[in-house]
């Protein structure tokens, strides 16, 4: 019996830390604002502890997709994103009532919509940032197929619009 006990609470465990997402994650795996990541944790406490959680509270603002160069830092927390920050090819707002979750994935109302670039570059990365310029989430990748942000083209020309094809993020 007692055997049969330790075995459910290691799998148990298991299961929390996956949840948490203590688990190892693959080097293109979005990050996320500390904020998120906390109010992540305290979900599962709260879960573990049999309480009831609700949706966030507050007024929401607009976000914003960055699709940048190589050289576009799309390190969570990171603040200050402008159009003149460094690699950042362009700026699309998205609307408030645009991000959807489903399952696993974020899914930013971004989808065939055009943007004017601010900067010739190939597009590599994106980030999504709060309206005061905070990056949110990081590390997406970009590009035709298979990527995080889908894009009509990863060459990126100041003047001539651009089309982002769709917008999912995996959480992992």
């Amino acid at each position: 019996m007692l055997t049969f006990l330790h075995r459910r609470l290691t799998a148990g465990l298991l299961a929390l830390a996956l949840i948490a997402g203590l688990a190892p994650l693959a080097s293109a795996a979005p990050n996320y604002i500390t904020a998120a990541k906390t109010q992540r944790l305290q979900v599962i406490a709260d879960t573990i502890k049999g309480l009831t959680y609700a949706a966030s509270t507050g007024t929401a603002s607009a976000p914003s997709l960055v699709i940048g160069s190589s050289s576009f830092v799309t390190t969570q927390g990171t603040t200050g994103v402008t159009s003149s920050t460094t690699g950042v090819c362009a700026i699309i707002p998205l609307p408030v009532a645009g991000i959807s979750v489903s399952g696993t994935q974020l899914s930013l109302e971004s989808s065939a919509q055009s943007a004017n670039p601010v900067a010739s570059c190939t597009a590599a990365n994106a980030a999504v940032i709060t309206n005061a310029g905070v990056i949110a989430i990081g590390s997406l990748t970009v590009g035709t197929s298979s990527a995080d942000i889908v894009v009509n083209t990863t060459t990126v020309a100041t003047g001539v619009p651009f089309t982002v094809n769709s917008a999912v993020i995996n959480h992992p």
